[in-house]
């Protein structure tokens, strides 16, 4: 009784090994049998059996922190060319317009008034988005070092990423790397 089991036990084991090793074989197999014909066969239609890892950021707006992000002036500098190249396409003409000041006669630049995500801290803030005069650059104001700088503790050389989430109709704020300086 003692052997039979025994037996049974290593036929089970064997069968498994047998299992892996059918397995093995297939795919490699698979991996010798695909050519580079196949490959151009898969490119001319568009297509890809290959799998690769990928790493997607979405923060098209990175920025480390300066002082003048974190003091006084009460607000976050944005270059021009990242603002016209990820975020204004994404506007629609009212929006746009707010942006960049354009309105009649009687009214000032006051902006547009978003809604900015904090992915970190799952929270949501409102914030002033408008084109700066003075140097042609864009910000974002009207709440950036409270609901920002001061609760998140942000710091010269911390970097912070932003992008416009065109689903959401709104920007997602996160703070991507702290600097390494003591606090």
């Amino acid at each position: 009784m003692e052997k039979q089991g025994w037996n049974q036990s290593r036929n089970k084991e064997s069968a498994e090994e047998m299992e892996r090793l059918r397995v093995a074989f297939n795919l490699r197999r698979m991996r010798t049998s695909y050519t580079m014909g196949d490959l151009l066969e898969e490119r001319s239609r568009g297509v890809s059996t290959e799998l690769s890892l990928s790493h997607y950021d979405p923060f098209t707006i990175k920025k480390k922190m300066k002082p003048s992000d974190l003091g006084n002036l009460c607000r976050l500098l944005v270059p021009s060319d990242l603002v016209e190249k990820h975020i204004l396409p994404f506007l629609n003409t009212a929006q746009a317009n707010q942006v960049a000041g354009v309105m009649s006669h009687q009214e000032t630049n006051r902006g547009l008034k978003v809604r900015v995500w904090d992915v970190n801290t799952g929270s949501m803030h409102r914030l002033v988005f408008k084109r700066w005069s003075t140097s042609r650059s864009y910000i974002f104001n009207d709440g950036w070092t409270k609901d920002f700088v001061k609760r998140r503790n942000l710091a010269e050389g911390d970097e912070i990423g932003i992008y416009w989430d065109k689903d959401q109709c709104r920007f997602t704020f996160s703070v991507l790397s702290r600097a390494c300086l003591v606090r």
